[in-house]
């Protein structure tokens, strides 16, 4: 008796156990547990950032920390190449906190006394009487970056056997390039074709002594690098150093003018998924159904994003998802419920997202561009917002909409829908939405002048400008060139897809999601092969991160034995590139990674760190 009745208690314990387990998995699977998914740290890291911005704000202006360092970036006003390259210069000089002086031949004498190293966007030709100092300022250990190429002339000529070319003949055009060195990091042999870089480069010949760091489709050398007495010359035989696609062969020739060299990077991946959570078109498409036999929701559902989840799991990628409540026209009050918005599919495709480690943001609460310019709107067949008023109401809409599904959640980041968005709709959008820390829209330039370009910058309002680099499902020719030049020059990958690209024709180029899939899978592989010292991070924790090192400052002092940086930083790591051919010795509250040959991902975990430097 006293058997049966101590098998049966022991039966009722498991048995309770059996269901309270199940009751914990279903508490773990509700909106209950999501709901309490919070992230007021990142609430409170925004604060303190703003906080700072004010601070320094405030404070009296001083250019640049102490530093060893004090580049001179010489141009010509009345040249207008001569001023692009300039101005594209400047914002790599702030990326990578690098001392600087301007020095406008047209209007100043040139004085290389106290430069560390020049910069040059002005033609050779323009230093006619300063050739001499230019010769001894490099013997006598300085460095010089000639940024362009021009016609050969006199100068040209007299200096060409110090800048390392044997012989030289006439100037020729020819697009593409080939990488013969890891001046853009993890790109040594690649080769680029294309009309997306062009270059207009003087044919010639090196000595023994340059070494070679790119060249032209044509093999006409196009960067080089040549010692000259104890100092040496860096050398861009072309012409389109002043786009932002081209700023990592800057930043990279400009890390090569010294034997050690340390500067910032962001270090982030990123992954926005545009247009998601949002509502699904009912019906057919053909190629989908002939192939998995679902309509378009259910396909998105159990085939699609699943995908997408084991894609993300496989490659470490956390996905930024924007909603879009309704892809309703409406721009005019009251902003209500519409037929077509999903907050169930906004709740289960959401609570994925975040269980993944990602995040959502607001796309918008429809698909109209927020902007009150009518050829803008037409050129995209959207309707005219009226005014910020009306802005302001559906921005509203949005945030309640979402706080219905995840009442404790923060949205803090923004994507402009087409990525376009105007200052009317800026406004609105930070007058309604006080907890908007990001805007994340285009870093490349819009030649339509349509879209919402910016750069990585602290906006004076406190907004980080954080745009995307990248988009689509498969590698583009021109994606990757500008993918490498931007990691080069801040260490960040920022890419954006739509659920319908493979319903697209040209952006999903008529291919089956299969292959679609398979493309994906083959981007995201390069990605992590070339740079798989890349942190995995959603947009605004990114944002925080990418704000803190821009209103930071950095100090270097350096010997033949060691690297010491200060910043200002408040971030518990901070990351950068070091380019250098020494061993690596001792080190100081950092550690160190190697990335390519003579390039390291430096990891410092206090402001204050050194690097040991061997023979």
């Amino acid at each position: 008796m006293d058997k049966d009745v101590k098998f049966r208690r022991n039966v009722y314990i498991i048995l309770l156990c059996v269901l309270l387990l199940g009751i914990a998995t279903q508490l773990a699977r509700s909106e209950f547990i999501l709901k309490l998914n919070h992230n007021d740290h990142l609430l409170e890291d925004l604060q303190t950032m703003r906080e700072k911005q004010k601070l320094l704000a405030a404070a009296p202006p001083n250019a640049a920390v102490d530093s060893e360092r004090n580049y001179c970036l010489v141009f010509d006003e009345m040249d207008e190449l001569s001023t692009q390259i300039k101005e594209n210069t400047e914002q790599v000089l702030g990326y990578m906190k690098q001392p600087h002086t301007i020095i406008n031949m047209d209007q100043q004498e040139l004085n290389f006394s106290d430069c560390k190293a020049i910069l040059l966007t002005a033609s050779l030709e323009q230093l006619d009487g300063d050739v001499d100092t230019i010769e001894e300022y490099v013997w006598n250990g300085g460095s010089m970056f000639v940024m362009r190429s021009d016609h050969p002339g006199d100068v040209f000529t007299q200096l060409s056997r110090k800048l390392g070319i044997i012989n030289f003949s006439f100037v020729e055009g020819d697009f593409g390039i080939e990488l013969t060195s890891n001046v853009l990091i993890g790109q040594k042999g690649v080769k680029f074709d294309g009309d997306y870089i062009y270059n207009d480069s003087i044919a010639g010949e090196l000595d023994d002594e340059s070494m070679l760091l790119a060249r032209s489709n044509k093999h006409v050398p196009l960067m080089w690098k040549k010692p000259y007495g104890d100092g040496q010359f860096v050398m861009f035989n072309g012409s389109s150093l002043n786009t932002k696609e081209t700023r990592g062969l800057i930043t990279g020739g400009i890390s090569m003018l010294e034997a050690d060299y340390i500067y910032p990077i962001f270090n982030a991946k990123l992954f926005y998924i545009d247009d998601f959570p949002a509502p699904i078109p009912r019906g057919l498409n053909l190629p989908i159904y002939r192939e998995y036999k679902k309509d378009l929701p259910a396909f998105f559902r159990d085939i699609w994003w699943p995908d997408m989840l084991k894609a993300a799991k496989k490659y470490d990628v956390k996905y930024t998802g924007v909603v879009i409540q309704s892809y309703q026209d409406q721009v005019e009050p009251p902003f209500n419920k519409l037929e077509d918005e999903e907050l169930h599919g906004l709740i289960s495709y959401g609570r994925e997202i975040i269980k993944s480690g990602g995040e959502i943001g607001i796309h918008g609460y429809n698909h109209q561009a927020m902007q009150t310019d009518p050829r803008v709107a037409e050129s995209f067949g959207y309707k005219t917002w009226r005014s910020v008023e009306d802005m302001e109401a559906a921005t509203e809409a949005v945030l309640n909409y979402i706080a219905e599904g995840f009442p404790k959640y923060k949205v803090m980041s923004y994507v402009p829908p087409s990525n376009v968005l105007g200052p009317e709709g800026r406004q609105a959008l930070i007058h309604e939405w006080p907890n908007l820390a990001v805007i994340a829209s285009l870093y490349g330039v819009d030649e339509s002048n349509r879209a919402y370009v910016q750069e990585f910058e602290v906006a004076d309002d406190g907004i980080i400008e954080m745009p995307r680099v990248t988009s689509g499902f498969f590698d583009v020719p021109y994606n990757v060139w500008f993918e490498a030049n931007t990691m080069t020059s801040v260490g960040l990958f920022s890419h954006f897809l739509h659920p319908d690209d493979l319903t697209d024709i040209e952006r999903g180029q008529q291919k089956s999601w299969k292959d679609l899939y398979k493309e994906f899978e083959h981007m995201l592989n390069r990605l992590d092969t070339t740079y798989p010292w890349l942190r995995s991070i959603t947009s605004n924790e990114a944002g925080i991160g990418i704000a803190d090192v821009l209103l930071s400052k950095m100090s270097v002092k350096h010997d033949v034995n060691q690297m010491q940086v200060s910043t200002t930083a408040d971030s518990s790591e901070q990351f950068f590139i070091f380019r250098t051919d020494k061993k690596i010795g001792k080190l100081v509250n950092c550690n160190v990674r190697k990335v390519d040959d003579g390039i390291y991902l430096v990891t410092a975990y206090k402001n204050d760190f050194s690097i040991g430097l061997g023979r």
